[in-house]
């Protein structure tokens, strides 16, 4: 008999730390939706160890400024935020310019399949979430951006832009729905970055080879 009740006076403590369990869980997640992030993916143009470089916006699209195919423009930084549509889904925005502060929610072409930046009206119709993070232990937990729960579909897809009056090479992003854009583009995965090592800094600074153009670009309104 006193066994039996050492039981059940053991189970609302069991109770009261799986809601403190859960509570935690959910604090965790909410922080995570909050946190403002940079996005940089590893990226090898010439066979060599992939460089870490940042994402860039610059006119109404997604690049990646890779040191030897160099897009200097306006960097990510964003955070998730609740999508104002039918969708209700967990959307991001980044800032696409310091002065004045200015968000654009980040989605993808419904055709193309472009990582795009613009205002919410310009999005209605494409691809706007729902957007999130890779699930896991320690260092792994969060670490990639996914759409619709996937964080392998992401495509960097060689192009040719008329930058400062010339035509360069350039990396834009996709999301790999099968169109024929992304048929010779190279899979990457997006890393959510909340700080910025030595490294990083080092290669971004890395002056590009001799005859690359650089120019600067604008985000999309």
């Amino acid at each position: 008999m006193v066994i039996g009740l050492l039981t059940i006076a053991a189970i609302p403590s069991t109770i009261g730390v799986c809601e403190a369990l859960s509570a935690q869980k959910k604090q965790n997640a909410a922080d995570k939706e909050k946190a403002k992030f940079t996005a940089t993916t590893a990226l090898s143009l010439t066979g060599e160890r992939p460089t870490e470089s940042p994402l860039v916006l610059a006119g109404g699209r997604l690049f990646i400024n890779h040191p030897d195919a160099p897009l200097p423009a306006h960097t990510f930084s964003g955070y998730y935020f609740n999508y104002p549509g039918e969708e209700e889904c967990l959307g991001l925005v980044s800032t696409i310019s310091n002065d004045p502060p200015m968000l654009n929610w980040i989605y993808f072409d419904k055709d193309t399949g472009r990582m795009q930046h613009a205002g919410r009206k310009d999005t209605i119709g494409h691809l706007v979430g729902p957007w999130g993070w890779t699930e896991g232990e320690g260092e792994d937990d969060g670490k990639w951006l996914t759409f619709r729960k996937d964080a392998t579909q992401f495509m960097a897809v060689e192009e040719e832009i008329v930058l400062g009056g010339a035509v360069t090479s350039v990396w834009g992003v996709y999301l790999n729905q099968g169109q024929p854009e992304v048929a010779n583009g190279v899979p990457i995965l997006i890393r959510r970055s909340f700080g910025m090592d030595s490294k990083f800094v080092r290669d971004s600074q890395r002056e590009p080879k001799r005859g690359q153009q650089q120019g600067g670009g604008q985000g999309g309104k």
